[in-house]
């Protein structure tokens, strides 16, 4: 039919009617047609590459790390290497996967709601952003946990006045301070200070949550000193018990040890001991010893080597002073005061001193003296000024206390000096290393003693069953 000049459309309609496949025209007569009838032809291939599904995936956009840096020990080398990192045989529930991970694109889109329209509408609730988006979103967490207006906290703290609120948040608050970049963004973006209060009161509303702290706190002298004035305040009471209560503890560990005539008699008995053990009652016998001797009472073995030394001392003194054995009671502070670091509690208080002194120079520095410049007043006159403001009052109070802390802390030092005195240590010793060597022989001690009572309670016992056995056996043959 082709060959006659019929249309190839008429030849295809021709073919469909008699039930033949109209692209049997499409082949080549020259081949055989077993190799192209179930070839597909163009027109096919294109319909079904338009037919095939796509599916949109999520992607993790992680960063990653070139191969060629990584060196053979690394876990990522492991995990290629051993088996046991391959999870062969994972349960994987891929029909799950793909529920929650692909999305086919050829889904018609759901219809939009005429209410919703493409194009944002202007809103007035839109702020101004001014500053870097992770300190504006760190900043905007800790004022929204702190809920205060800002024009009334810039009044405070350009009065320093007592704001109810924990050091951590005014620290973290005067953190948020701008900087200079920031102030310059800020004040770009304001109308002129001389500008009508409402206009800028408009301008502040615009701006974010930080930006408007930020706004607020320009106009704020030295805030920065201010804030650190007032963290100071807040702090003070916690950091003057840390180290009064630091302090106590450790002058009463002092009077514990050096009072003690439990500890003086184990030492004693440790000296003769050892004496006995290395001299032999030669006239070579040592005077004193270190107080970590006592630790290697526990290290020194009988020939049995099963007899610490520790356990005979500690036998010996329940034979001849039991009330010995009681140590551990002389010590209920010793164990405590451990945990006491002097050079952490002087760094306390000489930041504390530090501290007081920036309180009272920028209380003073607001506060008006109409008679005499602040370098040139005397004390009297200062102390009259200090007075006048809520920080001032504050200053002169915690400078009392601070000078009070500051006797007690020097006191406690020098009862720790006199007791390395007392017993011939090194005055280099820390207080932490002082008292953790006798609590660790303490603990040695009441665990011998402790190790020692169930042993003669196990010997009793034997012995009670040994004697009831007995008497039952003359009961029996006195029968007889």
């Amino acid at each position: 039919m082709l060959k006659m000049g019929i249309p190839q459309g008429a030849v295809r309609q021709a073919l469909q009617k008699e039930g033949k496949d109209p692209n049997i025209i499409d082949m080549d007569p020259e081949k055989p047609i077993r190799k192209q009838g179930n070839k597909p032809n163009k027109s096919q291939k294109v319909a079904a590459k338009q037919i095939a599904p796509k599916v949109a995936r999520k992607r993790l956009f992680w960063n990653t790390i070139d191969e060629s840096k990584l060196k053979e020990n690394t876990f990522w080398s492991q995990a290629q290497e051993q088996t046991s990192l391959q999870l062969v045989g994972l349960d994987v529930d891929n029909e799950e996967f793909a529920s929650l991970f692909t999305s086919p694109v050829n889904k018609s889109p759901a219809p939009k709601k005429e209410t919703a329209p493409d194009v944002k509408k202007p809103s007035t609730k839109q702020k101004i952003q001014l500053i870097d988006s992770r300190r504006r979103m760190n900043g905007s967490i800790l004022l929204t946990k702190f809920k205060v207006d800002y024009k009334v906290l810039a009044k405070q703290v350009d009065s320093m006045e007592y704001v109810k609120a924990e050091g951590n948040e005014l620290r973290g608050m005067m953190q948020l301070l701008p900087t200079k970049d920031e102030a310059l963004a800020l004040r770009s973006y304001l109308p002129p200070i001389d500008a009508p209060q409402s206009e800028i009161d408009d301008a502040v509303v615009k701006l974010g949550e930080c930006e408007q702290y930020m706004a607020v706190m320009l106009d704020v002298p030295d805030a920065k000193d201010k804030f650190q004035c007032m963290v100071f305040r807040a702090e003070f009471e916690q950091h003057t018990e840390s180290i009064r209560n630091g302090t106590k503890l450790l002058i009463e560990a002092c009077d514990s040890v050096r009072n003690s005539e439990r500890f003086r008699k184990v030492l004693v008995y440790a000296l003769k001991l050892g004496n006995a053990l290395n001299t032999g009652g030669t006239s070579e016998e040592v005077k004193a010893i270190t107080l970590d001797s006592l630790l290697k009472l526990a290290e020194a073995k009988a020939f049995d080597r099963q007899t610490s030394v520790l356990h005979y001392l500690v036998s010996i003194i329940q034979k001849n002073d039991e009330d010995v054995l009681k140590l551990s009671e002389d010590f209920v502070t010793v164990k405590a005061a451990e945990r006491v670091v002097v050079d952490m509690l002087n760094q306390q208080l000489r930041e504390m001193k530090n501290g007081i002194k920036l309180v009272k120079k920028t209380a003073l520095k607001f506060t008006p003296n109409p008679t005499c410049p602040m370098d040139e007043a005397p004390d009297t006159l200062e102390d009259d000024l200090l007075e006048l403001s809520q920080m001032g009052k504050f200053s002169l109070s915690a400078e009392a206390k601070i000078k009070s802390l500051s006797n007690e802390f020097d006191n406690a030092k020098s009862n720790f000096s006199d007791l390395l005195d007392f017993f011939g240590e090194d005055n280099a010793m820390s207080p932490e290393a002082f008292f953790s060597t006798i609590n660790s022989f303490v603990s040695m001690f009441n665990q011998t003693r402790d190790e020692l009572r169930r042993k003669e309670e196990a010997k009793a016992r034997r012995k009670r069953i040994e004697e009831a056995k007995a008497k039952n056996l003359a009961a029996k043959r006195s029968k007889q």
